[in-house]
């Protein structure tokens, strides 16, 4: 894919990290490059709601935070450009983004990968969102659905 001349400016290690991205999810980046609905947004209706979300990632331990990140963009990895090189499925750059969704009982946050977008349940409760991010992280993922 690349000719060897390029190649050879890397050692493995950096040539790993240019086409794999960092290990480190730093979520104070992820939120600071993330677009949300209008509603969730600050001083939005929900904006109660996205702040729960953050609290919520920032307690996740290192490796479920790489399994709700894998969930919704499709890696577990961050571009080395930090959050804000994000890219959807054709290579062009995508924010990551949160959108509200109704709340219904029993209802988990679905994810469009290609475009690295939640839509995120406007859950009643921060433990009910808790419980919602936490029962993805701890899903099996290995495939995806349509719906």
């Amino acid at each position: 894919i690349l000719p060897q001349q390029y190649l050879i400016m890397f050692d493995h290690k950096e040539l790993e990290l240019v086409l794999c991205g960092v290990t480190e999810i730093d979520v104070v980046d992820w939120k600071q490059f993330t677009a949300t609905s209008t509603t969730l947004g600050p001083g939005g209706a929900h904006a109660m709601q996205m702040d729960w979300f953050w609290e919520v990632l920032a307690e996740l331990t290192f490796r479920d935070r790489a399994k709700l990140l894998q969930f919704a963009t499709g890696s577990t990895r961050v571009p080395v450009q930090g959050f804000k090189g994000l890219t959807s499925y054709d290579g062009l750059l995508c924010p990551f983004s949160v959108k509200a969704i109704p709340y219904r009982r029993g209802i988990l946050p679905r994810a469009h990968a290609c475009f690295n977008r939640i839509d995120l349940p406007l859950y009643p409760t921060k433990d009910l969102m808790e419980q919602g991010l936490l029962a993805l992280v701890h899903l099996e993922m290995s495939d995806f659905t349509m719906v």
